[in-house]
C-alpha cells in the first residue's frame, strides 16, 4: 500500500512540475501548447501585422517618401516593381519600352495596334495625356507577368492550362533576379494605365500564395497615375537600377497560403453540390463571381434579312469590308464601327457610359439583343453572358455564378475603384457589393478569362473588405471551358462571329462585343441538353467528343449555364466573301485550340496544390543546379 502511495505521490508531483512548467512557459508567451515552437515563433513574428486592416495596401505619398529616403519608415530597402503583361511580340513595342519607358509615341502605336487605330476612345484619352503622366517610379524595375515566372502551364489532374500560378522554382528564379529577400519591402505598381489594377494584384497573389507576409508585399493604390498625379515625378527610358542577384528561397518563408486558390476539382465538387447554384439567402450558399468585363453582348439586327447586319448598310454611310470602316457621304469623314455607334457621333446612336452600362438600351434600330424570352429585334433587357478572350471550347458562366453587371447591381471595375484608378475605401465598397448579394457571409469563388480580373476581386474582397473566405480559380475560364466531353453537330448552337467595339468609356475593359446574328443556347439538365429558352430537347445538336473525347467525367459544359459553342473546324463560316461580316469563322487561336487533357485521369484534381504544398527549394536554392526555364504562354494578359 506504502508503494503505491509513493507511486501516486510522484505521479502528482511530475504532474504539478509540468503544469507548473506550462503554465510558467504560457505567461512568457512560448507557443499555445506552453512549449517553445521556434517555427511557430519564427511566423508568428513575420505575419505579425498581417491582421493590420490595410496593411498591404500603400497610398502615392507615403510610396513617394519611400522612394526619396530610399527605405520604409521602419528602414527596410524597397524594391519596386512595375507590373506589365507584354513582353516583345505582342504589339509594336513590349510594354517595357513603351509604358515603362514613359514614351508616349510608342504607347500610342501600341494603343492604335490594340483598340483599332488613332480614332478609338483609348487612343483619344491618352493622346491628350500629359507627357509628364507616362513613365515608372525613379528606380523601379519592370516585372513582365508573361516572361514566365509568375504564371505557368500547369495542371491539376485533367488538362494542361496557361496562367496557373507560377512554379515554386518560377517564382524563386523571378526574385531572385530582382535581387530580392525575405525582408524586402516590395511596392507592386504599373506603369500601364489602359489595364488598371490587373498586374499588381496578380503578382500579389501570387506572392501572398507563396507566403509573403502582407507587410512585405504592398500595393501602391492606383499604380504610376496616382502616384504622380500626388506630385511624383515619373522617370523616362529604360536604364534598370543595378541589381544584385539574390540567393532567396521559398522556404525561408515560414507558411504558405494556399488556400488563397481553389483546384479545379475543388470547383466541380462545388457545382456537384449544388451550392454554387442556392439563393444568396441560404446558409449554405458557396458564392462564385465570373468578373470578366462587360459582361453583356449584343447582337447587329438583320432586318431585311439578306445576311448582311444592316449596321453595314447604313443609310448614308459606305463599309469597306477591307479596311472594316464607314465613310460618311456627307464630309466624306472615315469612321470605325465605335464612332459610328458611340458618343464620338453626334448624335449618338447609342448612349452609353461606365455608370449606366452594361446592360444598355439601344435605340438604334439598326440593331437588336437578346431578351428574357429568346431572341428578338425589339428590345429588351440582354442576357449577360461573359465572353472568353482567349482559347475555349464553348462560352457561358460556371454553374450559379454571378456577372459583375445586371439590372439590379454594378460591381464593375469602375464602380470600384476611383478616378485615380485607385480602389474605393471599405466603407465605399460594402453596400456596393451587398447590392449584388456579397457580403463575406458565405464563401466566395472568383474568376475570370485567366486570373487577371479575378485577382483584383480577390484582392478587394479579401484585403480591402476583409472578407475570410475568399478563393481565386486561376485556371478561369482558359480552362473551364476547353474541358469539354461534347461538342456541336450543326451550327444551331455556334456562336456568330463578334465585333469588338470601343465606346468612350475611360475605365477597365472599354468595350462592347457585337454578333452577326442572334445566338442561342443550350444548357443540360442533369438527363440531357436542352434549348435554353425554350425548354425543348436539344440533344440531336450536340454529339460525344469534344477535346475530353466524349468521357464525361471532367466535362464542364454540363456543369456551366448558357452554354454555345464557339466554332469548330469543321463547322466554320456559312457566308461568303460578299458579305462583310461573317457569321462563322473558325480560328485556332480562340477557337476549339490544341490542348493536352487526360479523360481517364482519376485524381482528385488539384494536382497543383499537392505540388506546392510539398515543394521544399529548387535545386538552384542549393547551388547544384539552374532553376527551370521560363515558359511564355500565349495571349497576353497578367
Amino acid at each position: 500500500m506504502a508503494k503505491v502511495l509513493m507511486r501516486r505521490k510522484a505521479l502528482w508531483l511530475a504532474m504539478l512540475a509540468a503544469l507548473s512548467a506550462g503554465v510558467y512557459l504560457s505567461l512568457w508567451g512560448c507557443g499555445t501548447s506552453g512549449y517553445s515552437n521556434p517555427q511557430q515563433d519564427a511566423a508568428a513574428k513575420y505575419y505579425k501585422q498581417d491582421s493590420v486592416s490595410g496593411i498591404s495596401l500603400v497610398e502615392p505619398a507615403t510610396v513617394k517618401t519611400w522612394v526619396e529616403k530610399g527605405k520604409t519608415d521602419a528602414g527596410q530597402r524597397v524594391v519596386v516593381l512595375d507590373c506589365v503583361p507584354n513582353g516583345s511580340g505582342v504589339f509594336t513595342y513590349s510594354d517595357t519600352e513603351s509604358w515603362f519607358a514613359g514614351d508616349k509615341a510608342k504607347i500610342l502605336q501600341n494603343l492604335s495596334d490594340q483598340y483599332g487605330g488613332t480614332t478609338s476612345a483609348q487612343y483619344k484619352s491618352f493622346s491628350a495625356m500629359a507627357d509628364s503622366m507616362f513613365g515608372h517610379i525613379p528606380g523601379a524595375i519592370p516585372s513582365v507577368s508573361h516572361e514566365g515566372y509568375e504564371v505557368a502551364v500547369r495542371n491539376d489532374g485533367p488538362i494542361e492550362a496557361d496562367h496557373e500560378v507560377g512554379t515554386g522554382p518560377l517564382i524563386e528564379q523571378m526574385l531572385r533576379k530582382y535581387g530580392i529577400t525575405k525582408n524586402d519591402v516590395i511596392v507592386i505598381s504599373t506603369s500601364r494605365y489602359d489595364y488598371p489594377g490587373f498586374c499588381p494584384s496578380r503578382l500579389w497573389w501570387t506572392l501572398y500564395y507563396w507566403g509573403f507576409a502582407k507587410e512585405n508585399i504592398r500595393v501602391l493604390n492606383g499604380g504610376n497615375k496616382a502616384y504622380a498625379m500626388a506630385g511624383g515625378a515619373l522617370q523616362k527610358g529604360v536604364t534598370l537600377p543595378l541589381v544584385t542577384a539574390s540567393t532567396f528561397s521559398l522556404t525561408e518563408l515560414p507558411q504558405r497560403h494556399l488556400d488563397a486558390r481553389i483546384s479545379l476539382g475543388e470547383l466541380i465538387a462545388l457545382v456537384d453540390s449544388g451550392r454554387t447554384s442556392l439563393p444568396d439567402t441560404d446558409a449554405d450558399k458557396v458564392v462564385v463571381l465570373d468578373t470578366r468585363q462587360p459582361p453583356v453582348a449584343y447582337y447587329f439586327a438583320d432586318q431585311n434579312s439578306n445576311g448582311v447586319p444592316d449596321i453595314f448598310e447604313l443609310a448614308g454611310y459606305s463599309y469597306s469590308s477591307s479596311t472594316k470602316l464607314f465613310t460618311r457621304g456627307a464630309d466624306s469623314a472615315v469612321l470605325t464601327l465605335s464612332e459610328v455607334l458611340f458618343k464620338e457621333t453626334t448624335p449618338a446612336r447609342v448612349a452609353f457610359s461606365g455608370t449606366t452600362n452594361p446592360p444598355i438600351t439601344l435605340p438604334n434600330p439598326y440593331m437588336g439583343i437578346t431578351t428574357p424570352t429568346g431572341p428578338s429585334l425589339n428590345g429588351g433587357t440582354p442576357l449577360a453572358i461573359p465572353l472568353g478572350a482567349k482559347g475555349a471550347a464553348f462560352e457561358g458562366i460556371v454553374k450559379g455564378a454571378k456577372v459583375t453587371k445586371t439590372g439590379a447591381w454594378n460591381i464593375t471595375v469602375p464602380a470600384i475603384t476611383r478616378a485615380d484608378g485607385g480602389y474605393k475605401t471599405k466603407a465605399e465598397l460594402l453596400p456596393i457589393f451587398a447590392a449584388a448579394g456579397i457580403d463575406g457571409s458565405k464563401p466566395i469563388v472568383v474568376y475570370c478569362n485567366s486570373g487577371a480580373l479575378a485577382s483584383i476581386y480577390w484582392y478587394v474582397f479579401h484585403e480591402i473588405c476583409e472578407f475570410q473566405n475568399v478563393r481565386m480559380y486561376d485556371g478561369s475560364w482558359q480552362e473551364w471551358a476547353m474541358l469539354a466531353a461534347y461538342e456541336p453537330v450543326d451550327n444551331t448552337y455556334v456562336m456568330t462571329d463578334d465585333y469588338t467595339a470601343f465606346p468612350s468609356y475611360p475605365a477597365a475593359s472599354p468595350s462592347v462585343v457585337f454578333f452577326a446574328a442572334p445566338n442561342q443556347y443550350l444548357e443540360w439538365n442533369g438527363t440531357k441538353f436542352v434549348d435554353k429558352y425554350t425548354g425543348a430537347d436539344a440533344s440531336a445538336h450536340v454529339k460525344a467528343g469534344g477535346t475530353l473525347g466524349g468521357i464525361p467525367k471532367w466535362d464542364t459544359i454540363t456543369r456551366s449555364e448558357h452554354v454555345i459553342f464557339r466554332s469548330t473546324k469543321t463547322i466554320n463560316d456559312n457566308s461568303n466573301g460578299s458579305i462583310p461580316f461573317k457569321l462563322r469563322t473558325y480560328s485556332g487561336a480562340v477557337d476549339w485550340p490544341t490542348v493536352t487533357t487526360y479523360p481517364n485521369y482519376q485524381g482528385a484534381g488539384n494536382l497543383i496544390y499537392e505540388q506546392d504544398k510539398a515543394y521544399n527549394g529548387s535545386s538552384a536554392a542549393t547551388g547544384s543546379g539552374a532553376a527551370p526555364t521560363p515558359f511564355t504562354p500565349k495571349g497576353g494578359g497578367c
